[in-house]
């Protein structure tokens, strides 16, 4: 007798970290390759971010550890970004730069709720 394939359930706090690692590695990739194809730390950030979206929507015990490293990159290459442009260009109201500097910010406060949310859900994974 063949036995049904198991249904992987996954909670809300699986489906927001993997659309939020997804979106960070669509991101990182885009912004690299339109404006800087030489800036490493993004092809970091977003093949760390995809790896872990990747283990994610696999509900595996190993994108824990590599969200785990990804969220802190994630945070650092945020932050210095942010802080470079708030220097360059300070609180000038250029839109573009506004803009810019407010995904800076949306990205490091949803790397920590999907941190939260992945933290919540580990016993889920497998």
């Amino acid at each position: 007798m063949a036995s049904k394939p198991t249904k992987i359930i996954r909670p809300f706090a699986s489906w927001f970290a993997l659309v939020y690692f997804a979106a960070v590695a669509v991101y990182s990739f885009a912004f690299a390759l339109l404006y800087d194809p030489y800036c490493l730390p993004l092809y970091v950030q977003g093949s760390l971010a995809g790896a872990s979206a990747l283990g994610v929507f696999m509900m595996k015990r190993w994108s824990l550890w590599v969200s785990a490293i990804s969220l802190p990159v994630i945070s650092v290459i945020e932050l210095s970004a942010l802080n470079f442009s708030m220097g360059v260009v300070g609180l000038n109201p250029n839109w573009n730069a506004l803009m810019t500097n407010a995904s800076y910010l949306v990205m490091v406060v949803l790397a920590v709720f999907a941190s939260l949310f992945l933290m919540d859900k580990r016993r889920d994974f497998k």
